[in-house]
């Protein structure tokens, strides 16, 4: 793993609502080497809602703050105008970061760090933050995503590509795309937390009471609740099987509404990262009903390995990144033929297949994971080590 270095690191926020990729690196990076965790905020423009606005007050109260020691980090906060595609927002946010960033690293005594990105809207920093080298991540075709300045996420991730002595990206879709443009641009599959999600297959984890009483098989499903879950898919299979319930733990971002009819679909809201394990524990098929559209077809969903670990079985959507485990996962191309998935998986499911999945998972954790990407790093950032 790299050692001793010094990391200004661009993620999500520290305590967002479930645990990323960008968490998980950041986590294991920061346990040998002196960590910057800098929370970016989002891509897309502000509503007025009452979580966006919510969220704002916590970024402005944050953004004048030094930079706080938190899980042997320190967390920064910086302040920019969420308006990306309003020229005069661009050179503020520019002027903004490079003044917050450098006074942040004064003040945690970083003098040449390593700037490891993972959104593209801090692209500005590469150019003018004083770095070793560049490290950009890509776990999502960013400029696909809903609600986004397309053309400035597109601009903004040239320069980022321009200017990264590597690349990782989770996806083979997403390897083409960037190495098109940068060619020191690998593949870096998704790693699991398999001592975290393994508690779901070796402990005696109690039922949770919101799961009933019910003697019928649970369908489950973990993560947030956003516009690229196909909702229609789920009230399908509620409506064919009314003796399956049908669990959705996360918090709720989607209209959910039509669903309503279904006395078999159950959304618990939000859930801490730390009690996810006591609820796949419970469930008896684990799916990932996504909508096939530009940002999943690229993407490589992270609770594929989750489920696996805790030795679930598992259907989901024809996804290229889950097709590779087929043999672990059921892999479906059609609402029937997702269904059928179910029952069969439900059907042949057996303790010996419960420990070959958690098997298979043993080494795909994030620590091997970060052993790779710390090679390729250091082969193309001079002067980093790695031991």
């Amino acid at each position: 793993m790299l050692t001793n270095e010094q990391i200004v690191y661009v993620g999500n926020d520290w305590f967002a609502d479930n645990r990323t990729s960008s968490h998980q690196i950041a986590r294991l990076l920061a346990e040998r080497n002196r960590m910057l965790y800098v929370e970016a905020a989002g891509q897309r423009a502000p509503t007025a809602s009452r979580r966006d606005l919510a969220k704002i007050a916590r970024k402005l109260g944050k953004a004048w703050a030094d930079p706080l020691p938190v899980d042997g980090m320190h967390l920064f906060s910086p302040l920019i105008v969420p308006y990306h595609g309003l020229p005069m927002a661009g050179r503020l946010n520019r002027a903004l970061l490079a003044s917050s960033l450098r006074r942040a690293c004064r003040k945690v005594g970083f003098d040449n760090p390593i700037l490891w990105i993972i959104l593209p809207h801090y692209a500005s920093l590469a150019q003018t933050l004083p770095s070793k080298g560049v490290v950009y991540y890509v776990v999502d075709e960013y400029a696909s995503m809903p609600g986004v300045d397309q053309a400035r996420i597109r601009a903004m991730e040239r320069l980022l590509l321009d200017r990264a002595d590597v690349v990782f990206t989770i996806s083979e879709e997403l390897t083409r795309a960037k190495g098109a443009v940068n060619p020191h641009t690998y593949l870096s599959p998704h790693g699991v937390d398999t001592a975290h999600f393994n508690r779901a297959y070796y402990e005696d984890l109690p039922r949770p009471p919101e799961l009933g009483e019910g003697s019928g098989p649970v369908v489950g499903f973990f993560g947030l609740i956003e516009d690229w879950l196909d909702l229609e898919l789920v009230g399908y299979l509620a409506g064919r099987r009314p003796e399956y319930t049908f669990v959705m733990v996360g918090r709720v971002a989607s209209d959910v509404a039509g669903l309503a009819a279904y006395p078999n679909v159950r959304f618990l809201g939000q859930r801490p990262y730390e009690e996810i394990p006591r609820y796949l524990r419970w469930f008896d098929v684990c799916h990932i009903p996504f909508k096939l559209n530009e940002v999943i077809v690229n993407s490589s969903p992270l609770k594929l390995k989750e489920y696996l670990a805790g030795g679930k079985p598992v259907v989901s959507v024809a996804i290229n990144e889950v097709k590779k485990y087929e043999g672990l996962a059921f892999v479906a191309e059609t609402y029937e033929q997702y269904l059928a998935h179910i029952d069969r998986a439900l059907a042949e499911d057996s303790p010996a297949e419960a420990l070959r999945r958690v098997r298979a998972m043993e080494g795909e954790s994030w620590r091997s994971k970060i052993d790779t990407i710390s090679q390729r790093v250091s082969a193309h950032i001079p002067g980093v080590r790695n031991e």
